[in-house]
This record gives structure tokens, sequence and C-alpha cells, in this order.
């Protein structure tokens, strides 16, 4: 053999790549369906379906990093402006 990529390491084709693709956008629609329907009625699901739940701890987490990023970057700025005033 000339050393061709054999099991993990093989890039993936075009065909699998669309095959890929076309299942990521199906999940992604089918996402934002159940988005769709649990805002449209106007009323909380008690409890939320899974698919919901996972959504809602992603976007806190994402929020949350989101926060510590904007206070570290004022944080960062105020350290700055004091090290710019005393040195």
């Amino acid at each position: 053999m000339d050393g061709a990529p054999t099991g993990a390491n093989v890039p993936l084709g075009f065909p699998e790549l669309w095959e890929s693709l076309a299942r990521a956008r199906m999940d992604i629609a089918e996402l934002k369906g159940m988005v769709k329907m649990h805002f449209a009625d106007r009323a909380h699901h008690t409890p939320p379906c899974a698919t919901a739940s996972g959504l809602q701890k992603t976007l806190h987490a994402a929020m949350g990093a989101a926060i510590i990023s904007l206070l570290s970057a004022v944080g960062t700025l105020i350290f700055e402006l004091v090290r710019y005033a005393h040195g």
C-alpha cells in the first residue's frame, strides 16, 4: 500500500459530507420546530421535553461564559487604566 489513510483518519468524501450536512440540517429543523412549539403556546411546559431542557442548559452555560468573558474584559481594561495612571 502507499500509506493510504484508514479507519478514523479517512477524510470524508462528498457523499458522506453531504449526508452529514443533511442530517445536521434535519436535526436543526427539528430543534427549531420544538423550540417554536414551546414558545408559540405562551405557556410553560412542565416538565420541559429533554431537547428543550438541553437547549436551555446550553443557553445558560453560553450566557454564563459570555458574562464571565465580559467581566474579564472589563477587569482587564480597569487594570490597564490603573496601571497607566500610576505608571
